[in-house]
């Protein structure tokens, strides 16, 4: 959503399983790789140039969503009908992973889409598409179709949204009937992304005086499913994050000027569904293997991911092994 003073970005997490998960603090400056590699055996390498503070489902360095220091925000939401490439030349990531790498590598919306050059996602079963948006009021909707990435941005994205459908076929819907048609459908994906947009338009900053509220307001009490697990907040010009969850309702609030994201810093987490309210940045804990583990298995159990004890402690493991570039 664009504001006078800057775009404000709103997501909510949809799961029909608890919305357990942490909420992490990633350095900048940390050495990390691929798990998976491409089609020669190799993986990509990088070093994360920007911090950034993300959500996960799933443990560290697999990002549902989140927001870096250069005011790049990510969220992601399942899409059936997407379908990711073969393998090829270019080192995979999985889904989560994703979002980390464009978190660590990117401070723009540009930058994301030029990135699919040097990786890609590999299939894991289930498949996602993308809303990111950067400082400077760029937006993208990204999803992968018949193995091809695929972008709407500028002109090609004319409502700023996103839903479980694909882009291209909520905007037709949305341009064929109107908001007050697809409303008769309450909880559907073509519904949602017209409420949004028609909530986007409707904004008026010299009524409307806390853009991050109104956007709560849009999340829980307009685009809400009854499994609705998180529904987050960024005020990118002001590099602040508002969230809560269904476990814990209470409004807290994330600076990512309050935290210290050089390398030699602490790793830092936090439940995502930690009873508190308020300013939270000095309630993150040091990093703690054993919860980001058990947060791992919970997730594939609920989700019903086969993954052995060997292979989540190997999986997990790995990304152990990301430390400070010297």
């Amino acid at each position: 959503m664009d504001t006078p003073e800057g775009p404000v970005f709103g997501a909510n997490l949809d799961l029909f399983i608890p919305g357990d998960g942490l909420v992490f603090v990633n350095r900048r400056g940390v050495k990390k790789e691929t798990y998976q590699t491409n089609t020669a055996g190799e993986r990509a390498q990088w070093i994360s140039k920007y911090g950034s503070v993300t959500f996960s489902l799933a443990g560290r360095e697999y990002a549902w969503g989140g927001m870096n220091e250069a005011g790049l925000v990510i969220s992601s939401m399942e899409l059936r009908a997407g379908e990711y490439p073969e393998p090829d030349e270019r080192p995979a990531l999985f889904d989560g992973n994703w979002g980390q790498y464009m978190l660590d590598n990117c401070n723009s919306v540009e930058e994301v889409i030029q990135s699919d050059t040097s990786v890609t996602v590999r299939d894991q079963g289930y498949t996602s598409h993308y809303l990111v948006a950067d400082a400077d009021r760029n937006c993208a909707a990204i999803k992968y179709l018949d193995g091809q990435f695929i972008h709407h941005t500028g002109d090609d994205l004319p409502v700023k949204a996103l839903s479980n459908m694909r882009y291209d076929r909520a905007l037709t819907a949305f341009e064929w009937g109107g908001p007050r048609w697809w409303w008769s459908n309450p909880g559907q994906s073509a519904e949602r992304f017209a409420t949004c947009q028609a909530r986007n338009e409707n904004f008026d900053a010299t009524r409307d005086t806390s853009a991050v509220n109104y956007a709560f307001e849009t999340l829980l009490h307009w685009v809400a499913a009854p499994h609705t697990r998180w529904s987050i907040v960024y005020d990118i010009a002001k590099r602040e994050i508002c969230f809560r969850s269904n476990q814990s309702p209470a409004h807290k609030h994330i600076s990512l000027y309050a935290f210290d994201f050089s390398c030699d810093a602490p790793k830092l987490m936090l439940d995502v569904n930690a009873a508190l309210e308020g300013d939270v940045e000095d309630h993150f804990i040091p990093y703690d293997y054993k919860v980001n583990l058990s947060v791992f298995r919970t997730f594939c159990q609920r989700y019903g991911i086969k993954v052995s004890e060997e292979d989540a402690v190997n999986l997990t493991g790995f990304f152990e092994g990301f430390e400070c570039s010297r």
